[in-house]
């Protein structure tokens, strides 16, 4: 990935995925897990799988996104000694770097929505079978 690309990878991310959009689908992720923690939702493992497999291909993505940003990121762009470059090139180092609202913290926050999100699932699809598993005792057989 070249270093242009990267910017407008940046640019894109910054303007669907800001800190405050992630924030909120993060929040959203640890109420819907503490929801199935506490058997507020349970869920079938034909209704919960397609959906966990679609969160683990985008966790993935996420991680290789990563992985690329840091890679690029890594190498100070060659813009020259003279102040407007050093200016630019300290600004795209703030634009992945830079603390709140950067794309390495962006997609560090996505990554544990998808995290909670998928483990949400997990434990909703684990409390629909353990309850199945009980009627299924408690009558019998026969439902």
């Amino acid at each position: 990935m070249k270093t242009g690309a990267a910017d407008g990878a940046v640019a894109a991310m910054r303007a669907s995925f800001n800190s405050k959009n992630v924030g909120s689908m993060a929040s959203e992720a640890k109420k819907m897990l503490a929801s199935a923690k506490s058997g507020g939702f349970m869920v079938s493992e034909e209704a919960a799988q397609p959906i966990i497999d679609v969160l683990t291909e985008m966790t993935d993505r996420v991680d290789r996104l990563s992985h690329e940003l840091s890679f690029v990121s890594s190498q100070a762009p060659t813009l020259g000694s003279h102040d407007y470059g050093q200016r630019v090139a300290e600004h795209q180092y703030e634009a992945f770097w830079g603390g709140d609202g950067s794309a390495v913290q962006v997609l560090k926050q996505l990554r544990n929505v998808l995290e909670d999100a998928s483990n949400a699932l997990n434990i909703a699809k684990k409390k629909y079978q353990e309850s199945e598993a009980g009627a299924t005792n408690t009558f019998g057989g026969r439902i």
